[in-house]
């Protein structure tokens, strides 16, 4: 058999066991782990227990041991792909465990990190070691060395005894003291010479430090957040901002305390502008356009857009109508759609989509409140519409109902409606109690009644005692008697008379 046949038939049986039985022949050194091929155990060795990060990150400074880690950190942290969706929420998460944390914490509620010394139970590690350190150990860390001490001297003791670093370069201007020359110069330089010699290559800001301008590069100019959070989709520029994320939103710590009230809140600002609104009721939010003052930007920005703006940005979807307020669309929807009249009245039965029309029924129905005043005479009105109506009939005569049937137009659209059915529908809905008669208005039937059926002779005479049942007759009256009119004139002679019926006695006599 020659040496190539050989090699492939040795590559075949290594593929076999490897592959397709599943043989792990090729143990670690370091740990128990085994493995099919040796590529995968070199691998293992080189990321696990060597740690050779030879993988390099193109666009940091970041390297890994394996070449998928690499992927996963490209992928999440610099073209933001979030694969793996959440199945209770629209969450995603650029990591499976970030993804199952999230479900775990937020949707599942599982606390699986149990104090040992009392009950509590936290749904991450960290929150479980602040807890034991902050209220049942009051541990105070060094954050140097991984070793934990009570007290400063303690401390003190074993850097000089265990790692040997006496920090024996003492400062002239403060108290410091450092290990090396070189860090009390970058002391010295940086915070009582204010010496900053680290130019930001994108704006002119300056720092004393390196690892300060980093900082600023990284948050301000390329807005690099390193920082996820676990529970959702968030992530921060800073690990100090996803500490306070996670206490405020997921733990919901509320740790800062009123000094005025009881209440607790979850960040100082919170309880900042809480002191500055509700008990200093400090208004340093000024309007541009008025004398209005706010406490909260949030409210001024509301103002602005609501009363000098008019923005209009909250829209129905059932309607074309639009709104500078989410409770303004909310009412609209209640009392315009939904007809939901929530507001009742005290007095009686009658409820409304509004509180204003509610308002306005109690002061018009109930209280009889006619707070509307004419300017052209001493009439007062419940609403401002019926003083406009009033004003347009009465004063300016302004006729702007037109009736479709003939020329006539009217002051009000009541006097309208009423032409219509009158004039031209002939409807004579007033009946007469004490006869057959019918009438299209009703100070007709009440003329009727009085004149004919009461003999009621209110209109008199100012020339003499008479008096009559109707101005009409007054009228012919005054003409006939008083004034001695002789509108009746004989078509054959010249001779006029002031009645009709003398006119026809004349006719009969001297022209028939």
């Amino acid at each position: 058999m020659s040496s190539s046949s050989s090699s492939y038939s040795g590559d075949l049986k290594k593929h076999i066991k490897g592959v397709h039985e599943k043989i792990k022949q090729y143990k670690c050194s370091f740990c128990s782990s085994s493995f099919a091929q040796s590529g995968n155990l070199k691998k293992h060795i080189e990321g696990i227990h060597e740690k050779i990060k030879k993988y390099r990150c193109s666009d940091c400074s970041s390297s890994f041991t394996q070449s998928g880690d690499l992927k996963k950190h490209i992928e999440a942290v610099h073209e933001k792909i979030k694969k793996f969706q959440c199945c209770y929420c629209s969450s995603s998460f650029s990591y499976s465990g970030n993804l199952k944390k999230h479900i775990e914490t937020v949707h599942e509620k599982i606390k699986k990190y149990q104090c040992s010394y009392c009950s509590s139970s936290f749904a991450h590690s960290g929150s479980l070691k602040k807890h034991i350190e902050g209220v049942h150990e009051k541990i105070k860390k060094s954050s140097y060395f991984s070793s934990s001490f009570t007290q400063s001297g303690h401390l003190k003791v074993h850097i000089e005894s265990v790692h040997g670093e006496i920090k024996k370069f003492q400062c002239n201007d403060c108290s410091s003291s450092f290990t090396r020359p070189g860090h009390l110069k970058t002391h010295i330089e940086g915070v009582h010479e204010k010496i900053k010699k680290y130019q930001c290559s994108y704006c002119s800001s300056s720092f004393a430090h390196s690892g300060s301008l980093k900082k600023h590069i990284d948050f301000v100019h390329e807005k690099i957040k390193k920082f996820p959070c676990s529970d959702c989709s968030s992530s921060f520029t800073q690990s100090g901002h996803l500490k306070t994320h996670i206490e405020c939103v997921h733990e919901k710590i509320k740790k800062f305390q009123c000094s005025y009230c009881s209440n607790y809140f979850t960040t100082s600002k919170s309880l900042k502008i809480h002191i500055e609104c509700v008990h200093e009721k400090i208004k340093k939010y000024l309007c541009s356009y008025c004398s209005s003052s706010f406490t909260q930007s949030g409210s001024l920005r509301k103002h602005i857009e609501c009363i000098h703006e008019r923005i209009k940005k909250f829209k129905c979807s059932e309607c074309s109508s639009s709104f500078t307020s989410s409770g303004g669309l909310n009412k609209h929807i209640e009392g315009v759609h939904e007809k939901i009249k929530k507001f009742h009245c005290c007095d009686c039965s009658s409820s409304f989509t509004f509180s204003g029309n509610l308002k306005k029924h109690i002061e018009t129905v109930h209280e009889k409140i006619k707070k509307y005043q004419c300017s052209f005479c001493s009439s007062f009105f419940a609403h401002s519409g019926s003083l406009k109506r009033h004003i347009e009939g009465v004063h300016e005569k302004i006729k702007k109902f037109q009736c479709s049937d003939c020329s006539s137009s009217f002051t009000l659209s009541g006097n309208l409606k009423k032409h219509i059915e009158t004039v031209h529908e002939k409807i004579k809905k007033y009946q007469c109690m004490y006869c057959s008669s019918t009438f299209g208005h009703s100070g007709s039937l009440k003329k009727h009644i009085e004149g004919v059926h009461e003999k009621i002779k209110k209109i008199p005479c100012s020339d003499c005692s008479s008096s009559f049942t109707q101005s009409g007759h007054l009228k012919s009256h005054i003409e006939t008697v008083h004034e001695k009119i002789k509108k009746f004139h004989c078509g054959s002679c010249f001779i006029s008379f002031t009645e009709l019926e003398s006119l026809m006695s004349h006719y009969k006599t001297h022209h028939s």
